[in-house]
């Protein structure tokens, strides 16, 4: 069993080696879908088509012996130049030309096509190759030259026929069957390496799909990329009411100067994967992060608005950040502002899409957030009015916000204990 097992790994490796033999480093997946497909045909069609060669010098046909030798001559230099530049073109060139012309060539060599035992079918490769991994524009024009030759060839019969000496019946009727079963088996094994290579190119782009979707995923709502993946353009929606948080660190400017920046982004990166793990176990929306401000909402895509699970996040939010460090400085501290209110959200950008909220409800919720004290959850009165049978809430009285004027606002302490 392991002796199997090993022989079929050194297989695997040497048919591995003879794919990826004209492999460059910036070919993409469809180039060397071509290359190993070319590199398999070619090869193998040199093994099928030497028995021939033998074949045909021990029966006296020096002349059709020479055709199948020169194929694997001109493939095997093919194959070096395609080793050494990593350049398919003359490989690619060449086998077109030789499926083409040589078989026609044995077919007179040998007598017609009763006498060579119908030798022209092996010109099939040529079209399959046009199909499979020469590039060809138009392989239609390909098949029809292929088709033509046999048809020239019909009338030419009699003249083949009487020019060569005839073979021995039982060698046509086993020539017969020995071209039918190669050339069958040439273009299953280049029909199977192109299958092989498809599916595998496929599963590479299936496999890239995925990674985009996800990708996706991280900075669209489920809602957005479906509907972004679907084709829908332009995504803009509108909400009667959606709940809106900021919060930032407080002091990070100056914190991110006395740290270097391995150090600033991976604690950074630390602080905001556990900010993101909490949104998504309360149910709430991140919709972006700008540095070290983190926005999220409740509602919108997703629903109806939730805000005790945003009361709720802001103090978990706060929690988190205050059981990190940054840079070494443990005990990081908060501003959290929250609004609930109408709202426009929308895709912008073509290339680099980002999915974001606007309005006056946005603007209030960041002026809460920005005129609230250090490790402070300020709250406007429409927020405070639905939190305050769960929460508790302290008011803060009127404060004078930039763009707003004077607003009166609270803070939001936490969940109200039982008893």
């Amino acid at each position: 069993m392991e002796r199997t097992a090993a022989s079929t790994n050194r297989v695997a490796q040497l048919l591995a080696a003879v794919a990826s033999a004209g492999f460059a480093i910036g070919d993409d997946d469809d180039r060397r879908m071509e290359k190993s497909v070319l590199t398999f045909t070619a090869v193998f069609t040199a093994l099928v088509v030497t028995p021939w060669a033998i074949f045909y010098y021990a029966i006296g046909r020096p002349v059709a012996a020479g055709i199948p030798t020169l194929y694997v001559l001109l493939t095997v230099v093919g194959l070096i130049v395609l080793r050494r530049t990593q350049q398919d073109r003359w490989l690619r060139a060449s086998q077109l030309t030789m499926f083409l012309l040589l078989p026609p060539a044995a077919h007179a060599a040998l007598g017609g096509f009763v006498q060579s035992s119908a030798v022209i079918l092996f010109s099939l490769a040529a079209p399959v190759g046009a199909l499979s991994y020469t590039r060809v524009r138009r392989p239609g024009i390909v098949f029809a030259v292929s088709t033509a030759i046999v048809v020239a060839l019909v009338p030419l019969e009699p003249v083949l026929q009487a020019a060569v000496p005839a073979l021995d019946e039982t060698v046509i009727t086993v020539f017969f069957a020995v071209n039918i079963i190669s050339i069958s088996t040439i273009m299953f094994v280049a029909m199977a390496s192109y299958v092989g290579s498809r599916d595998r190119l496929a599963a590479a782009l299936a496999d890239e799909r995925d990674r985009s979707d996800r990708l996706l995923r991280n900075v669209l709502p489920d809602a957005i990329a479906d509907r972004l993946t679907a084709g829908e353009r332009p995504i803009a929606d509108r909400y009667d009411r959606v709940g809106i948080l900021f919060a930032d660190i407080v002091d990070f400017t100056s914190l991110s100067e006395s740290v270097s920046a391995d150090e600033l982004v991976h604690d950074l990166n630390d602080l905001l994967r556990d900010f993101d793990a909490l949104a998504t176990r309360l149910g709430a929306t991140k919709v972006k992060t700008i540095g070290d401000a983190y926005l999220a909402i409740s509602g919108g895509p997703s629903g109806t608005v939730d805000l005790a699970a945003l009361a709720d996040l802001a103090v978990g939010l706060r929690e988190i950040a205050a059981s990190h460090a940054i840079g070494g400085r443990v005990g990081i501290r908060l501003r959290v502002g929250i609004d609930v209110g109408p709202a426009v959200a929308g895709v912008i950008g073509q290339s680099r899409f980002l999915w974001d909220v606007y309005g006056s409800t946005v603007n209030t919720a960041s002026r809460m957030q920005s005129t609230a004290p250090a490790g402070g959850i300020q709250v406007t009165d429409r927020v405070a009015a639905e939190l305050d049978a769960g929460f508790v809430v302290a008011e803060r009285g009127v404060i004078e916000v930039k763009g707003l004027g004077p607003v009166h606002t609270s803070f939001l302490e936490g969940r109200r204990t039982a008893g």
